[in-house]
Order: structure tokens, then C-alpha cells, then sequence
């Protein structure tokens, strides 16, 4: 994508640096240029949203995925959702409420969840962005049938940001969109694996915080500053000896509060289950052909999470490779109060990866950091439990 600002010409040295440092929202001085220049700036808040189509040349489209972080309390979103709503959905309400995205153009949401689905409707009565819409997903991969309605939703995510803009994507300008979230994706892998070496190159709370930038800067410059990042990575001695070799995984996940406690302990997080990591950026986007239909194709069938029925075994077999390429020690999952996918599929998959001796553990949270003294005693009990 062409951008013509100042930010595609900043030095690439220290990228590491500014990539594990990078503010996010609208401190972010990536997001604001973007907006400076007249570009629009959309907001989504599940990966099965195609962010090629928002991304592609003719839409001067940026799209970043709406995280709550920095939330500390939801006494808003308290008076529009019950308490058994799952809290980033509370979280996320909040800061729509009180104006903490307000610089958004554009706000693509999906039936994720029914808890993300409910506070759709708070989102367009309430908070009113000033462009809002819906991608249903359906809840299971198998069948044409179901192939094609999600198909159809991408078409019509394309013509909703067409009437808002005025203008369409063109096919050119689609692949090239394909071609550099693609390059993001070869690049994500690399780094993951240099997090999974025999002496990590990196922790995995330097690994969040990356992929954390990436969600909320234009992806050619991040591709770039990426590249550096791994070459200055590439140059590190390696983390010997760690307590542990960690891999979490579960719920939505978009800061580093919990690694950073479980590498507090000596343990270092090697690998992550996650759709705001390894899930997100696992499998490429065929480049040759109709674009929008290898977009369907690739998001539809992408690693799924719980929401996906009749998926189960795939993504405990996932988790089972990622286990073993990382060479674990133990799996930590996590779930967020009230999130019912995670929590009933966090169990079945440790009864999985019991009968292969892989030990695991399931934290229950809330969004908003609270009674970390407990989780901090159950994370030190099970490295002693698996004898490290």
C-alpha cells in the first residue's frame, strides 16, 4: 500500500525496541499520521474478519484489531451489560463509551461469540460509530452450504465500505493486499520459531508485544521493521536453561500481564495457541486466482476456535503439533469468566494432552488484571507439579 508519510522513511534501526514499545489506540503515531494524510482508519474485533478487504490500495483503509487494554474499570458498560458478560466485552464497551476510539472511521464486527454478538447492538445505538457493520460467520466449516454463506458475507462486507466510501477494491489491488499479509505471515512464522528454539532467541512476552504492533500499524512498515527486528534477534545468545518451556493458550489474549507472571517464575513461553497469535497468522492466502474467493477460502478454514463445531479433533491435534515443535514442558491455558467455548474446551483438550504426558493447567481471569496473588501460587504449583 502506498502511504507517502514520514513513517515509511524512519530508520529501521532499533526496531526490537520500538516494536515491544509501540502505543496502541490513538497515542499510537502510526494511526495518527494514517488519519493526518486523510486515510481512514477501521477497527475490527475477530480474526475471522478478511482485513485484506479493508486493506487494499483504492480504500486508503487501516485496520487494527480493538483491544481493551489499559481498561481499569467498566461502570459504564456495567449499566448496558449484565455481570455474566465475559469482561472484554465489557472492557471493550467501556472504552467505545468513553470515547477511547473515537478516532475510528469504521467498525467491522462478527458473530464471534454471543457475548461479542450482544454488544453489537450497544456499539451501533450507543457508542455510533460513524460506520458499523456485521460479518456473520457460521458456526461450522463443513457443508458447500456453509462455505458459500460466508462467502457471501465478505462480498457484502465489500459492498457496505464501497457505499460508505464511494469506491470498490479492485482484484489488483486485492492480491496485493494478499501479497503482504502474506509476506506478515512468513515473517510471524520465522519469528515464532526463533521463540522455539533449543535456546529461545526471544521471551514470549517480547513475542506478544510484537505481534500486539502488528495489529495497529500499516503492514508494509511493520513487515519492514520486522525484518530488522529479526535480524537484531538473530543476534542474541539464546535464553539457556529457563525453568520451563511454556505454551498457553485459551481465551482472548492481548497483553503481556500473564507471560510476564509465568516468566517471573524462570519459565519461558515458547509458543501460544492463540487468535491473537500463532491461530491469527497460521496458513497463507492463495495468490493466484479470485482473490476474494482465496479469501473466503483461507479465513473460512483457518484454524478455528470453540465457536467452530465438529472442529474439535483438528484443534487439539493443533495444539498437539505446536507442543511438540516447541518441545513444552507444560501447557498453561486461560479463560475469562464467562467465556463458556474456552472454559468447556480448555478441559477436553487437557484430557487429550494428558494421554500424551503433556501436563496442563486452566487459569480462570478477568479482562481487568485482579487476583493475580492466586494465579501467581497455582502457575508456581504447577511447575512444581511437572518437577521444574
Amino acid at each position: 500500500m502506498k502511504t507517502g508519510t514520514a513513517a515509511t522513511s524512519v530508520s529501521i534501526s532499533n526496531a526490537l525496541d520500538e516494536l515491544t514499545r509501540l502505543p496502541m489506540k490513538g497515542e499510537n503515531p502510526y494511526i495518527r499520521e494514517w488519519k493526518q494524510r486523510g486515510g481512514k482508519v477501521f477497527g475490527y474485533v475477530c480474526d475471522y474478519v478478511p482485513e485484506e478487504i479493508l486493506y487494499a490500495d483504492p480504500l486508503t483503509i487501516l485496520p487494527i484489531r480493538m483491544g481493551a487494554s489499559g481498561c481499569s474499570s467498566t461502570e459504564e458498560a456495567d449499566v448496558r451489560m449484565p455481570k455474566y458478560i465475559c469482561s472484554y466485552s465489557r472492557c471493550l464497551l467501556q472504552l467505545g463509551l468513553t470515547g477511547e476510539y473515537e478516532f475510528l472511521d469504521g467498525m467491522v464486527m462478527t458473530n464471534a461469540c454471543d457475548q461479542i454478538r450482544r454488544s453489537y447492538e450497544y456499539w451501533r445505538d450507543e457508542v455510533r460509530p460513524k460506520f458499523i457493520t456485521m460479518v456473520a460467520v457460521p458456526h461450522c466449516v463443513e457443508g458447500k452450504d456453509r462455505a458459500r454463506w460466508y462467502y457471501d458475507e465478505i462480498e457484502k462486507l465489500v459492498s457496505d465500505i464501497g457505499t460508505r466510501l464511494g469506491r470498490l477494491p479492485s482484484q489488483a489491488s486485492l492480491t496485493r493486499a494478499i501479497k503482504e499479509y502474506n509476506r506478515y505471515r512468513k515473517l510471524m512464522t520465522e519469528l515464532y520459531s526463533l521463540r522455539a528454539a533449543e535456546h529461545p532467541l526471544l521471551t514470549g512476552s517480547e513475542a506478544m508485544k510484537i505481534v500486539q504492533a502488528g495489529f495497529n500499524m500499516p503492514k508494509n512498515i511493520f513487515n519492514d521493521k520486522l525484518e530488522a527486528a529479526l535480524a537484531e534477534i538473530k543476534q542474541r545468545p539464546g535464553i539457556k536453561n529457563p525453568r520451563a518451556r511454556i505454551m498457553i493458550g485459551g481465551s482472548y489474549l492481548d497483553d503481556s500481564r500473564l507471560i510476564d507472571m509465568i516468566e517471573s517464575l524462570g519459565a519461558v513461553v515458547v509458543a501460544d495457541n492463540l487468535c491473537t497469535g500463532r491461530r491469527y497468522f497460521e496458513g497463507m492466502v492463495e495468490e493466484e486466482g479470485e482473490p476474494l474467493a482465496a479469501l473466503a477460502r483461507r479465513y473460512f478454514r483457518k484454524e478455528s476456535c470453540p465457536r467452530m463445531m465438529e472442529s474439535f479433533r483438528s484443534r487439539v491435534e493443533f495444539t498437539k503439533r505446536l507442543a511438540r515443535q516447541a518441545n513444552v514442558d507444560g501447557v498453561v491455558f486461560q479463560h475469562l469468566s464467562f467465556c463458556d467455548n474456552h472454559s468447556f474446551e480448555n478441559s477436553m483438550e487437557i484430557r487429550e494432552l494428558q494421554k500424551e504426558s503433556i501436563p496442563a493447567l486452566d487459569l480462570e481471569r478477568e479482562y481487568i488484571a485482579s487476583d493475580e496473588g492466586r494465579m501467581k501460587t497455582r502457575l508456581q504449583a504447577f511447575l512444581e507439579k511437572i518437577g521444574k
